[in-house]
């Protein structure tokens, strides 16, 4: 943005050359320390290893392939996740997770005093061989991935050259869909760390608690970005169409509150769950075979469960975010969701229990 476009405010005449300044200082004293920076050697032997996942239920299931795959080639190594008190449980219901650590990021003065973090300083006694930071930059996850103290550190830098890229010895250039699915960006990131991993991942798998019951369909309706939000009256017809024709037996509703307007679907045959928390619905959302779900979090789950899933999408953007699992049918309409009909969804539902039969 030229010069003339930031001002803004009469302050801004002082303030912004001021902020160029800084800028310009900040790049100066970064060329003079990268310039000393010499990054630490390679682990003769990794046996112990923490990969860190901050947020986002999604990004926390796709990281699940590569840990999978870590785990099948080399059993010998102990895997740590450190993750946020929202998608924990993600890795709670992996196989392959050793142990999983919890963190509050906004203990004390948040991120100002991580380096005193209770959870950091344990996990410092854990000397790790490697610490990942698994997703795209950010300063926390630079200092969290610093704090823990591993003997080898890799992670994302970021776009613009900043003093948090000299943590990691092997700093990643790492953007957003660089390859033909999410998981595959994660995998990328580890194989930096010094994995092997196949070629072909394995799909997202997390622990199912529940046996399916046959012809039980869960509905999870619920979508922060409205493109996505397909209309209640609409969800009404596939379920009066599945229940009416035999093809299911029992609809299940799942909202994200229990003041959500597809509480209204209950009207056509759906029985509402009510769940706290995302631990609550993996234990309810596994007693079905096929799910109807909105993109994002609980698509994703579901899928790593292993149950049927036909997702809806409004975005355009499924062939990178569709869920990385087996029995997956996607629908999707960009910025037109209504135009995917009742009777189009329900011939998928169908599709996937005859698929799983």
């Amino acid at each position: 943005m030229s010069y003339l476009n930031r001002i803004k405010k009469p302050i801004d005449i002082v303030k912004q050359p001021w902020l160029d300044f800084e800028r310009a200082i900040s790049f100066v004293i970064y060329q003079v320390l990268k310039a000393k920076y010499k990054p630490r050697k390679y682990p003769n032997k990794v046996t112990k290893i923490l990969l860190i996942r901050r947020n986002r239920l999604g990004d926390a299931i796709n990281i699940l392939p590569s840990m999978d795959s870590i785990k099948m080639s080399r059993p010998d190594v102990e895997i740590h996740v450190l993750a946020n008190q929202y998608n924990q449980v993600v890795f709670q219901y992996s196989p392959s997770v050793d142990k999983v650590h919890i963190i509050d990021e906004k203990w004390g003065l948040g991120k100002i005093s991580l380096f005193m973090h209770p959870v950091l300083l344990k996990l410092r006694e854990e000397q790790f061989d490697v610490v990942i930071g698994v997703g795209g930059y950010s300063s926390v996850l630079a200092q969290l991935v610093a704090w823990v103290k591993g003997k080898y550190n890799v992670g994302p830098l970021s776009k613009k050259a900043t003093f948090y890229d000299l943590i990691y010895d092997y700093g990643i250039t790492y953007n957003s869909q660089l390859g033909e699915h999410h998981v595959y960006d994660m995998a990328y990131i580890v194989r930096q760390a010094g994995f092997v991993l196949p070629d072909v991942l394995p799909y997202t798998h997390i622990a199912r608690p529940h046996t399916p019951n046959p012809k039980w369909l869960g509905i999870c309706p619920d979508v922060k970005r409205k493109e996505s939000r397909y209309p209640l009256e609409q969800y009404g017809e596939v379920i009066s169409i599945l229940l009416n024709n035999g093809i299911v037996e029992k609809v299940l509703l799942f909202t994200e509150t229990k003041d959500s307007d597809y509480r209204q679907l209950e009207q056509f045959g759906a029985e509402w769950i009510g769940t706290s928390n995302v631990d609550e619905f993996i234990q309810q959302v596994s007693f079905c075979q096929v799910v109807i779900t909105a993109e994002g979090g609980g698509a994703h789950i579901t899928g790593a469960l292993g149950l049927g899933v036909v997702v809806l999408s409004g975005m355009g953007h499924q062939d990178y975010w569709r869920p990385y699992a087996q029995h997956i049918k996607v629908l999707e309409q960009k910025h037109a969701i209504r135009e995917i009909t009742p009777i189009t969804i329900a011939s998928q539902v169908n599709e996937l229990l005859n698929e799983m039969a």
